[in-house]
């Protein structure tokens, strides 16, 4: 993924040489790509109190080799799902969704670790530059696509699971009648609209989508379209209704849901020794579950 970034960004160079110096000490001088989003992100978070240089050796010192494959994935989410990044290259060094989560796993660290004071600042910081408020307490998965990160709020005892897509606007919360585990569990590959809401400790079923300004207080069978206030199934997506059409025992069937819950992500390459070929579209996008954006 490394290599797909740096063949982005000197393409880039070619049809914009004034993005040069940003795309040179972002990208070109940097050895890994761990380091270019430590880097890019420090200078966009840093404060008076913390400077960028200490928040870069933080990041450095706290991001464990899991955290690492997980924003690899995260940046292909990103470039695969959403047309408007187009690219790895375009998610690392723009996509505030993309920057807001890769704090937000500083943060986790910090606060399994009992630094929660600092992992407190984090979030606080990550809210005011990125309008995203994500408790350092909860959990989320691999290959995760945060639109712009505006508006979303998840909560302490959340859990998204791996190639989950969030919108802006979206809301994991409690119901204010509960303490202790209160907040929604979201399976696998689950697809939260603009100004969802999911309150409440619920699950979510793999694969499923939930539309725009829908408010859920009910389990979400997987693979479920679910719509309205308070939400309702009301349909389900084309993968579940191919599967579960298809006769079997409910191992089977459970067994070709996983499979098609799977998402192929970035297979770099060339289209010819010119132009590079960024990203290869090869996982449902919003326009293809005919839900728009």
């Amino acid at each position: 993924l490394w290599e797909q970034v740096k063949i982005e960004a000197e393409y880039a160079l070619k049809s914009e040489p004034m993005a040069g110096p940003q795309i040179y000490q972002g990208i070109l001088s940097q050895p890994t790509l761990l380091v270019a989003c430590t880097n890019i992100i420090a200078n966009e978070i840093a404060t008076e109190l913390i400077p960028a240089t200490s928040l870069r050796n933080l990041f450095l010192q706290e991001l464990t080799f899991e955290d690492e494959r997980s924003m690899a994935l995260d940046i292909m989410g990103a470039a695969l799902r959403s047309p408007s990044v187009d690219s790895a290259l375009g998610a690392v060094l723009f996509n505030k969704g993309f920057h807001a989560l890769v704090c937000h796993r500083v943060a986790h660290r910090l606060w399994n670790a009992g630094r929660r004071g600092l992992a407190m600042f984090m979030q606080s910081t990550v809210s005011s530059k990125y309008a995203a408020d994500i408790h350092p307490a909860a959990t989320i998965g691999a290959g995760v696509y945060l639109n712009a990160g505006a508006g979303v709020v998840i909560g302490e005892t959340a859990v998204v699971g791996d190639d989950v897509s969030i919108l802006q606007g979206v809301t994991l919360g409690g119901t204010g009648k509960e303490r202790g585990d209160r907040h929604p569990k979201v399976g696998k590959g689950v697809i939260l609209h603009d100004s969802a809401t999911v309150l409440g400790n619920i699950k979510v079923g793999d694969g499923s989508v939930v539309t725009a300004k829908s408010i859920v207080t009910k389990p979400v069978p997987p693979l479920a379209r679910v719509s309205g206030v308070p939400a309702k199934v009301v349909g389900y997506v084309a993968n579940a209704t191919k599967v579960l059409s298809e006769e079997g025992n409910d191992q089977d069937v459970f067994k070709r849901l996983e499979e098609n819950l799977r998402y192929n992500y970035l297979q770099s390459g060339t289209s010819n020794a010119s132009t590079p070929d960024p990203v290869l579209r090869n996982t449902p996008t919003f326009e293809e579950d005919g839900m728009g954006i």
